[in-house]
């Protein structure tokens, strides 16, 4: 399974909650683990980490609002 938003396939388009302007997609939640991390391969995750415990088919991405200046998560379904 990949995620098709990181793959390039798809773009997210997704309103502020607070707002409702549009939000810049920042990435993988996971890639502010540590300074190289959105460099290294991707593998999977811990098996009691949150992610799988939500969905084991799932991307989080972080979200950022300009406006406001608020920051959220956005889970991708992975294909």
């Amino acid at each position: 399974m990949f995620c098709p938003v990181c793959n390039g396939i798809q773009s997210l388009h997704v309103s502020c909650s607070s707002c409702a302007s549009a939000t810049v997609d920042c990435g993988r939640s996971s890639d502010l683990t540590g300074p190289y991390a959105p460099y290294e391969q991707i593998k999977d995750e811990p098996l009691f980490s949150d992610m799988h415990l939500f969905d084991a088919s799932s991307c989080k991405h972080l979200l950022y609002c300009s406006t406001c200046n608020q920051t959220s998560e956005v889970t991708v379904n992975e294909w």
